[in-house]
């Protein structure tokens, strides 16, 4: 407006020249215009009139740009506040986000390690069964043995009472070659052969005794040996089924572990699907805060152009309001003068309007860009309030969620700690077993001991045997020199040669009970003897199934051991999901109470934003009144040019 400010430096010097100076010429003539004495009192009313009301409307314009102004701080205020909020909400939805998308994968990983286990666990609960198989086939083994020896007990009673009817039979010799000693004494010189074979018999006889008591003594250190090992072996049998037994419960026990993982798995896929609901959730959160943080953004970008416009208005309006001032006291310049200089007044007072007009016109047009822009704010303050109700909603819905899947983890955690106690108790008792198992393979060395002394014993028995089958044939070949002796001799007392001849026969007879029972004997041994082997070669499968066995199963344990780290991983995965879940449902109350302070600094924003309109249409009516006012103001102008 370099007019009118070239004006109101002109009127500024024109207020300190005396009034008396400013004569008006009754007339004044040019080449275009004349000016008469009579000019029309109305039209200078109407000019002056006018000017004043223009002068009010840029008074009224400057208090609605003021309060324009404040409303703008209010909403830029408003705006900055739902700004922070949005930025605050969508950081802790990311974080959120970030956290869900963890947890999914950490619970997928979970299930993963939870079906490893279980495979793993299964696989062990089949060994463990295969191993008190085994155990049980061993325990067999051992009452075979056990039975065995029983055998070998009532064996070594049969050898007893066998022997101790040979050393009956030795004594009954012996006493029958005593009287065909006394006959021989009787016969003299003719009985002395008999007398050497008498003596000859009872010598035998002696031995034979002699031997029957070592047998006899053999036969007790045997039984000895065979009660050792039936001890021992029933030892071995009960440990054997005792850990049959603890390796059967520690199966059974495996597959209640399998039932609780199973549990565990369903819980987990459980807390997936809620994961996922949950992460749904979240997604719309962060898709609303995403909105919400774009229309802050728009309407800060609003706000900051409607400032500017205010300011630009603001400098307008008190530059209207000078120019107003201006041409009210041209006006009434113009309707006090009596024609001088009114043409020059006249001049001014339209081109200081034409220059004036063209300023509104400005203001108008930014006031229209004004509404626009205060138009974009409420619709930006709208999807905030929208979208922070929704983020509300969804917050108060996956809050609910998140409390849900927290509880599931807490029971998943605590069925995860139970299968880590039981699991661990698994693992030792299955490791004691083994090793058990290998300690009580140290009997079994007692028994081969015991087995071997019985082998050498029986083999010490057999040759004593085979000496008293000697003295049995020798006693039988005397009693037949005996029987021929008896028949050569002549002339004797009466009755001695018949007397011979009968003893020689009781002494062949008796002999061949010996020899028959000897026979008896010779197959308990034999028998014995196999017997013995086999006890030897049942321990040896024993002690090599035994070993393999113990190896499993220690073996097996530490394979268990390595699938507790495993346990102890899903236990802090879990774990490690419980701390998120917290920090998911802090960061779920902190987008709530963002997204209340958005809702209730878009309700603010709409609020002012509604002043701001009805303000600028205020402003918008002032400025099409001062329109009117300046085109008044030129029209008048024009028809004062024109008188």
């Amino acid at each position: 407006m370099p007019f009118i400010n070239s004006l109101l430096r002109k009127e500024k010097k024109e207020e300190d020249v005396p009034t008396s100076t400013l004569q008006i010429e009754e007339t004044t003539q040019d080449d275009s215009h004349t000016f008469t004495k009579h000019q029309d009192i109305n039209h200078t009313k109407v000019l002056n009139t006018t000017a004043q009301a223009l002068l009010s409307s840029t008074a009224e314009g400057l208090s609605g740009i003021e309060e324009l102004k404040s409303t703008m701080e209010s909403i830029a205020a408003a705006a900055e506040e739902s700004a922070g909020a949005a930025e605050e909400s969508l950081g802790a939805v990311n974080a959120i986000k970030t956290n869900s998308t963890q947890i999914l994968k950490m619970s997928n990983s979970s299930v993963e390690n939870i079906k490893k286990l279980e495979n793993s666990i299964l696989d062990a609960s089949q060994k463990i069964n295969e191993s008190s198989e085994n155990m049980l086939r061993i325990a067999k083994s051992a009452e075979h043995v056990y039975e065995v020896g029983e055998r070998l007990h009532n064996a070594g009673e049969e050898v007893s009472q066998t022997v101790n009817l040979i050393t009956k039979l030795a004594k009954r010799t012996s006493l029958l070659a005593l009287n065909a000693a006394i006959e021989a004494s009787r016969a003299q010189e003719k009985g002395r052969g008999f007398s050497v074979i008498a003596k000859e018999i009872r010598a035998l006889s002696s031995k034979s005794n002699n031997y029957a008591q070592e047998i006899n003594s053999i036969v007790t250190e045997i039984q000895n040996n065979v009660d050792t090992v039936r001890q021992t072996i029933m030892k071995t049998k009960s440990s054997i089924e005792i850990a049959s037994n603890d390796a059967s419960q520690n199966a059974v026990s495996m597959k209640e572990l399998i039932k609780t993982l199973l549990i565990i798995v369903e819980d987990v896929n459980r807390s997936v699907e809620e994961f996922q609901t949950l992460d749904e959730k979240i997604m719309k959160m962060q898709l609303s805060s995403e909105t919400i943080a774009s229309a802050s953004e728009e309407s800060a970008g609003a706000v900051s152009e409607v400032t500017q416009t205010i300011s630009m208005q603001a400098t307008a309006f008190n530059q209207s309001n000078a120019a107003a001032k201006m041409l009210e006291s041209m006006a009434e310049k113009l309707q006090n003068s009596n024609g001088n200089n009114a043409k020059e007044l006249v001049n001014d007072i339209a081109s200081a309007a034409e220059e004036l007009s063209s300023a509104i016109e400005e203001i108008e047009n930014s006031m229209s860009q004004s509404m626009i822009a205060l138009s974009q704010i409420e619709e930006a303050a709208n999807i905030s309030k929208d979208d922070a109700s929704n983020n509300i909603l969804y917050a108060q819905e996956a809050n609910k969620i998140a409390q849900e899947i927290d509880e599931s983890v807490t029971k998943i955690n605590v069925e995860i700690q139970e299968i880590k106690k039981r699991f661990k108790q698994s693992v030792q008792s299955i490791n004691e077993a083994g090793i058990n198992s290998r300690q009580n393979l140290q009997h079994n060395e007692d028994v081969i001991h015991e087995a071997k002394t019985m082998k050498r014993n029986i083999k010490h028995l057999k040759k004593i045997l085979r000496k008293i089958e000697l003295t049995i044939v020798q006693t039988a070949s005397l009693s037949i020199n005996g029987s021929v002796e008896a028949m050569q001799v002549k002339d004797v007392p009466d009755g001695c040669s018949e007397g011979f001849s009968i003893v020689s026969n009781d002494i062949r007879s008796l002999a061949q009970n010996s020899e028959q029972s000897l026979d008896k004997v010779n197959d308990i041994v034999d028998n014995l003897e196999d017997e013995t082997e086999s006890i030897l070669e049942a321990i040896d499968k024993m002690q090599l199934l035994g070993m393999q066995e113990s190896d499993a199963i220690i073996l097996l344990s530490s394979d268990m051991q390595n699938n507790t780290y495993e346990i102890d991983k899903s236990a802090a995965i879990f774990q490690e999901i419980d701390e998120k879940l917290n920090s998911i449902t802090h960061a779920l109350q902190e987008t709530q109470v963002g997204a209340q302070q958005t809702q209730t600094a878009a309700d603010l924003a709409l609020n002012n934003a509604a002043e701001s309109k009805i303000a600028a249409e205020h402003i918008t009516n002032v400025s099409q009144t001062m329109a009117e006012n300046v085109s008044d103001l030129i029209e008048v102008a024009a028809l004062l040019k024109d008188e």
